[in-house]
């Protein structure tokens, strides 16, 4: 027993600490005013790996905060898009503020739904052949939509493709499964590229859309006017007037990402008050935002509150916060507090209003911003570790870390179930410098191997023991970094990387942009041509530089754009291959997810602590990681005998 007390920890406490918390953390978006500005509206998003989907709810509360928020009733499940990012709740209110229109998807139909603000429950009021793809409220109540093609006619056209065979022009993805290979609105379906890098859309989305008008009092549905239809054109985004960004400018704020200093607040966000005043979203490095307001006339920004992490209308930063006359609601989320609604008073006084989520353990885990020097600039991120003495191991993510960190970009490592386990893990925010990719991987490796000196200098670490894993951008730096350091003892990565397989699956005629965007910011040239260039920026070039053992976790799309990397680690046993049919380049479905989750967590346990899982049915995955690696020390020689009689044993 005391044997198997070394290879396993105790479960983490109640809180954001194990795989599947993490994997159901919720989410809050859809903030809306009412137009009398007495109410707010808004969405909670719940994962289940239960049913392996994202469950949808909406609630309203009082602007005043006078009562707690009330529940109006679910929608449905979660809408994503074609990187797999979920789409925000959509919610529009009637003129007379007594009820809300949203758009929801609802046993496999996008539609319009309304609900009073009794809390009555909601009520279909548009649902289609085809899917509600966009919608307004008119001021005279009017309803305007904007209908896609047929489910039905969709469907067919995928058929007619399979029975007819595929032209393989510059739509079409030679990497991804050609016939219904993605998640489109629940439905597999097929997708195909459209002018703009790898974003994707389904077949038919070229055809003309139908928009119509439905007057809800009389049941009236006919053909929306020009007028109408245009009701339904994204506003432009409105540039800053000179006076106001001068105002911005006098306050020490920088417009210009590209040419930030270190100290400097940027614009994240702003929105117009009642009164005639704007508030305006500050954040500076670390992704810690504040809110300034701005009365009308003057030129002194007026700091209403500042906090650790973010407030703002959701996940991304760049969304304001609702307003009404007499509060601001916003969605808060720091390093320690998972996503939450909060009220804030002119005055600056905050308020709870709904805790969708457990916080973390408080006494276990630590989860803290932190700056270092990189060279002659400040780097920072999240550093999450349990509070306990000694060096600990080291797992480093790299990209951003906004808000609650729960892995990352794409929240692909489960950072608080590593924490819990007795690795520390850190969130790096990418440097924002370097004019080539290539010079962007250096600077990321100079900033990690700065952060673990950092680390090492406080005595918190063990510079003997780190890993890394990262998704897109933070994906190439990991492979980066473990080609072109010693640094790391064990890597995962979760995306496609640049390789001559994935220059040849998308330079193809039709595709001239991937040829342009590649010369552009990677400065690569045809394989075949740029040889030079080529071995020095692809990551399968030479697998003998890399000692660290790599999990690959990739969408099966990615998966083959990455063929030659994939072979040459599994050939030279440092590495092993998981593939996510049907996952976009951000898994989101709650089960992938949770495996993601899960594996990560095992596969970090195994190579910087000696630990294993002693469950079961988890036995043939630590045979195979044995098999894994090139060094042969004393050190992986004690892993292996210590993994061997867990495994063996008979719990």
């Amino acid at each position: 027993m005391l044997l198997l007390g070394l290879l396993a920890v105790a479960p983490p406490a109640v809180g954001q600490t194990s795989p599947r918390a993490i994997a159901e953390i919720a989410d809050i978006s859809g903030l809306a005013t009412s137009p009398d500005g007495a109410w707010v509206v808004y969405r909670i998003e719940r994962p289940s790996t239960v049913t392996n989907s994202i469950d949808v709810d909406w609630y309203i509360v009082r602007a005043d905060g006078a009562q707690p928020p009330r529940a109006l009733g679910r929608t449905g499940t979660a809408m994503w898009d074609d990187a797999g990012t979920v789409l925000p709740g959509e919610a529009q209110w009637a003129p007379d503020s007594r009820s809300i229109v949203v758009r929801a998807l609802v046993d496999g139909c996008v539609g319009l739904w309304e609900s009073k603000i009794d809390g009555s429950g909601f009520h279909k009021i548009v649902v289609s052949d085809g899917d509600i793809e966009a919608f307004a409220i008119l001021p005279d109540g009017v309803v305007v939509a904007r209908e896609g093609p047929p489910r039905a006619a969709i469907a067919r056209a995928e058929e007619d493709e399979r029975e007819r065979g595929i032209l393989a022009d510059g739509h079409v993805d030679l990497a991804s499964p050609l016939y219904r290979g993605s998640l489109v609105n629940g439905r597999p379906s097929t997708q195909r590229f459209t002018e703009d890098w790898f974003e994707r859309r389904p077949l038919l989305s070229n055809v003309p859309r139908t928009v119509r008008a439905y007057e809800l009092e009389s049941g009236t549905v006919r053909a929306a006017t020009e007028a109408e239809a245009a009701s339904l054109d994204a506003a432009p985004e409105a540039p800053l007037s000179a006076r106001t960004s001068g105002v911005l400018q006098a306050n020490n704020v920088c417009l210009d990402p590209s040419l930030c200093g270190d100290d400097e607040l940027r614009l994240s966000a702003q929105a117009s008050l009642p009164d005639g005043s704007t508030v305006f979203t500050l954040r500076d490095r670390s992704y810690r935002q504040s809110i300034y307001r701005l009365p009308a006339g003057q030129t002194d920004l007026r700091l209403l509150i500042a906090s650790p992490g973010l407030l703002s209308g959701g996940r991304d930063d760049r969304t304001p916060c609702a307003t009404t006359p007499m509060a601001l609601i916003c969605v808060e989320a720091s390093p320690s507090v998972p996503p939450r609604l909060v009220r804030i008073g002119l005055n600056g006084q905050q308020t709870i209003i709904h805790t969708p989520n457990h916080f973390p353990d408080s006494d276990g885990l630590l989860a803290e911003t932190i700056v270092w020097q990189v060279g002659g600039s400040r780097a920072s991120g999240v550093l999450i570790r349990p509070k306990i003495p000694g060096r600990l191991p080291l797992f480093i993510t790299y990209y951003r870390c906004p808000g609650f960190v729960r892995g990352g970009l794409g929240d692909e490592y489960p950072l608080h179930a590593l924490a819990a386990h007795g690795i520390a893990s850190l969130c790096i925010n990418v440097q924002p410098h370097g004019d080539t990719v290539g010079e962007r991987y250096e600077i990321g490796l100079e900033t990690i191997k700065a952060a673990i000196s950092d680390l090492d200098r406080r005595e918190l670490v063990d510079p003997a023991r780190v890993g890394m894993g990262g998704l897109s951008f933070g994906s190439e730096v990991t492979m980066w970094t473990a080609s072109h350091s010693q640094i790391l003892k064990a890597a995962a990565i979760s995306s496609v990387h640049v390789t001559p397989s994935y220059y040849w699956f998308n330079a193809r005629p039709g595709r001239e942009n991937f040829a342009r965007n590649l010369e552009r910011y990677w400065k690569l040239g045809p394989p075949d041509q740029d040889i030079a260039r080529w071995k020095q920026m692809s990551s399968s070039a030479d697998i003998t530089a890399i000692s660290a053992p790599i999990l690959m976790q990739l969408p099966e799309n990615e998966m083959r754009q990455s063929i030659e990397l994939v072979s040459k680690l599994a050939t030279a046993h440092m590495g092993e291959l998981h593939v996510f049919p049907l996952a976009p380049h951000i898994k989101v479905e709650p089960r992938q997810k949770l495996a993601v989750y899960e594996r990560n967590l095992d596969w970090f346990r195994f190579w910087l602590k000696g630990e294993v899982d002693p469950d079961p049915s988890k036995a043939a995955q630590y045979r195979r990681w044995l098999k894994i690696g090139r060094q042969e020390n004393s050190a992986s020689t004690e892993r292996t005998q210590r993994s061997v009689s867990a495994i063996s044993s008979k719990r």
